[in-house]
Order: structure tokens, then C-alpha cells, then sequence
């Protein structure tokens, strides 16, 4: 639908350029003014209503949507007014973002990549040399994203580099490890290019520690999560908002509840949700959003090696492998711990699916990834159908995995903007 939208409107954002560079142009002699005129005529562009732009703009993709900001200043506020960035979000599809050492369709050379840290590197910080890692030459990410359609994947470069991890996701907002602060991150939306440091906060080890990524709805701010365990065991917790300078420290969860930070917590139900031991885990560990307080939710089932949570139309799944042949798939209503059996998956052989996501819109599709191949696989619970999915050759992580991402032009500041209609 809407690669549709976007051939549609190809004319009209044409018409509207051309109109634009027709008007810019001062043509000195009597002649080239009449042709001016007629070239006017020729691609005059009707006043649209301005609901009828919003609806056009709205189906766009994303790369067409940055382009369209800059046809004119009409368009450029409407496009970035705070109201169209979250409806253009509720509507946006979900896709799989990761890291590979090559650009797709592209060389590593392209003039046109936009390098993290070498931005970074021109933001002199006053931080000690013992802070700074040792990196290796060839340790340079590419970011591309994958969409899912009908069985078939299609991968797209961001045009964008770095050094680090992807560390957690959130609303098209990415919490990307920065590599040149040992301990440090950093938050970037790898479409609007726009970023901004996290100051550091208490240095630990990778395999001790995990960071999420959540939004506040009450106070509309994005906040980071992390939880670091000391040498005694104890797992500690510090929270900051996106946009601030200082961490804060909160009560951690008690004692013995974490065996190990192995996957990453899920936001879901206006909590982060984490599985804390590798295997046959009886509960999960939560910390709501809005009260900082962690909460010890009993799981259904004992969760094994391949179970995941995972985030289904803004509440938490948790895909427990029964046996060989079947998944069930458990929906948590609210965090009072009530779960509900959604849908069970008996399609054959599916003990080493593992979870990665799930579709935003439309119906409900599942992506797994096969632990022993690393292929990926859909699963439409409507139709109650396994598809495996067509991978182009090389279109693979390169660091880490699959990561569950929305592209859109959300940013961790808060905007007051005015209505649609009045602009």
C-alpha cells in the first residue's frame, strides 16, 4: 500500500519542486518571463485541503517522507509537528534492524554514510584516557533494517556506521553503545541522523549488566534502564531520562531474583520484562515505567532455552515451547501477573524456533529465527501458516542479532506543538 501511495504522489511532489525552482529563478528579460509564466501554468499545483496532504503524507515511506520535508515550509512543519510524528508512529510497521560489516547495495567508501563516531570524535568530552578502549580497525558497523512481506525480505541500508552495539530499541529511537567511552551510550534516530550522548554512569562488565530502553506515557519522556551486579552479587539499578545529565539510583530487585542478563528486556505494558535465568526460569523480573518498582511475575510455564518474551500490540507474549512440535503463545494482561493463552503453533518441527518479533498492524505475525541455520521464519496466527523467508546472500548480522525496531521520526524531546489545522 504504500510503495502505491508513494508512486501516486511521485507527480505531485514533482509538480511541487518544479514549482518551487520556477519561482526561485529571476529570469532579467521580458521573454524568459513569459516562459516563466507558462512553465507556472504548465505545473500549477492546486491548494489541496490540508487534511487531504496530511493523508498522503501519512502513507508515504519513511525515505520518501525525509525528502518531503523540504518541498516546502508548509509541508516541513506539518511533517514534524509532534501530532503527525506519533500518528505516523501508531501506524508504522514493525522491522528488523541489525549490524553488517558491508552497506547493502553499497561500498563501505559511500560519501553519503553518515559515521556516528567519527561525530563523536569532533565533540571533545573531558574524560580520562583510562575510559577510552581499545578499538580494533576493522570493528565498523553498518546499520540496515529488513522488511518483511509475503514471505520475501528486503533490506535497506541507513546510510549510517558506528562502532558499537545496539543495546536496546524504542519507538524508532536506538540506544547504541558508544564505543569510544568505555561504559558510555548514546541515543540516535538513525532516520532524522539526530543523537545525543549519555552521560556515564556506574562501569561494569557486558555479561553483568543490561540495559533497557522504555517511554513514559505520564510524563511523555524516554528513560534509560540499567542494572549492573556488584562484586557481592547484588544487582543494582539506575535510570536516566534521555536529555538530562544525572543518573538516578533506585532500589534494585532483591537479592538472588537474577541468575544471568543472557537476552534483552522486552518493554511491554508500560513495564521492561526480563527472564532471568537461562533455563527453566519460573518467573520474570519487571520494572514499571511510571513507578520504578520491580515486581516478580510468575510465569505460566517453566520457560526453557528458546522461549522469549516478546511485545504483541503493546502487551507482553510469552512463546513457551511445549515440545517438539508446539509453541504456546501467553498473553500478560496486566502486571498483576494474569496470563491468558492466546494461540498454540503446532506446524511441525519448531523446538529450536526462536522468537524475534511480531507485526504492529494488520494481522498478527510472528518472526523466528531457526537456531540451527539462522534462517528466519514467519507465522501468521490467522491463518495458522509457517513461512520460511527469503534472505538475500550476505544480508546477515555481522554483531549481535535481529533486533525489533520501528523507523520513525520520533525524538526524545518533548514539543508543544500547535494543531494540524493551524498550520
Amino acid at each position: 500500500m504504500a510503495k502505491q501511495a508513494g508512486k501516486s504522489t511521485t507527480n505531485l511532489l514533482r509538480l511541487v519542486q518544479e514549482r518551487a525552482i520556477c519561482k526561485g529563478k529571476e529570469q532579467p528579460i521580458s521573454k524568459e518571463k513569459e516562459n516563466k509564466k507558462n512553465k507556472k501554468e504548465k505545473y500549477f499545483v492546486p491548494d489541496l485541503p490540508k487534511d487531504c496532504i496530511y493523508k498522503i503524507l501519512m502513507i508515504l515511506p519513511i525515505e520518501s517522507l525525509q525528502r518531503s520535508r523540504f518541498v516546502c515550509k508548509p509541508w516541513f512543519n506539518m511533517i514534524n509537528n509532534s501530532l503527525f510524528v506519533e500518528a505516523h508512529l501508531r501506524r508504522s510497521e514493525m522491522v528488523l534492524i541489525f549490524l553488517s560489516k558491508s552497506i547493502q547495495g553499497g561500498t563501505s567508501s559511500n560519501e553519503n554514510v553518515f559515521h556516528v563516531d567519527d561525530l563523536l570524535k569532533s565533540q571533545p568530552e573531558p574524560f580520562s584516557i583510562f575510559q577510552r578502549p581499545i578499538l580494533e580497525p576493522d570493528e565498523k558497523f553498518y546499520m540496515q533494517f529488513m522488511e518483511i512481506e509475503d514471505g520475501k525480505s528486503t533490506v535497506r541500508s541507513l546510510n549510517l556506521s558506528c562502532l558499537g552495539k545496539i543495546r536496546a530499541t524504542c519507538n524508532g529511537l536506538i540506544l547504541l553503545e558508544h564505543k569510544l567511552k568505555r561504559g558510555g551510550s548514546l541515543v540516535i534516530n538513525p532516520i532524522t541522523r539526530k543523537m545525543i550522548p549519555i552521560p556515564l554512569g556506574t562501569i561494569s562488565t557486558p555479561h553483568n549488566e543490561s540495559f533497557g530502553f522504555a517511554f513514559s506515557s505520564c510524563t511523555e519522556e524516554y528513560r534509560v534502564v540499567h542494572l549492573f551486579r556488584d562484586e557481592s552479587g547484588y544487582v543494582g539499578c539506575e535510570i536516566i531520562t534521555v536529555g538530562s545529565r544525572p543518573w538516578r539510583v533506585i532500589d534494585g530487585p532483591k537479592y538472588g531474583l537474577f541468575g544471568w542478563f543472557g537476552n534483552e528486556p522486552v518493554f511491554a505494558t508500560g513495564a521492561l520484562h526480563w527472564v532471568p535465568h537461562m533455563n527453566r526460569s519460573e518467573y520474570i523480573v519487571s520494572l514499571g515505567v511510571e513507578d520504578e518498582r520491580f515486581r516478580q511475575i510468575p510465569l505460566p510455564k517453566s520457560s526453557k532455552r528458546y522461549d522469549r518474551l516478546v511485545e504483541m500490540g503493546g502487551s507482553l507474549s510469552f512463546l513457551n515451547h511445549v515440545n517438539h512440535n508446539q509453541i504456546d503463545v501467553w498473553i500478560l494482561k496486566d502486571l498483576d501477573g494474569d496470563w491468558t493463552m492466546k494461540h498454540s503453533i503446532t506446524v511441525g518441527y519448531v523446538m529450536d524456533m526462536v522468537p524475534v518479533g511480531c507485526s504492529r498492524n494488520n494481522s498478527e505475525v510472528l518472526v523466528f529465527m531457526r537456531s540451527r541455520d539462522k534462517s528466519l521464519h514467519t507465522y501468521d496466527i490467522e491463518q495458522q501458516e509457517m513461512r520460511k523467508i527469503e534472505i538475500m546472500e550476505g544480508c546477515f548480522p555481522s554483531a549481535g542479532s535481529y533486533v525489533p525496531h520501528i523507523n520513525s521520526l520520533v525524538s526524545w524531546k518533548r514539543h508543544s506543538d500547535q494543531r494540524l489545522g493551524d498550520i
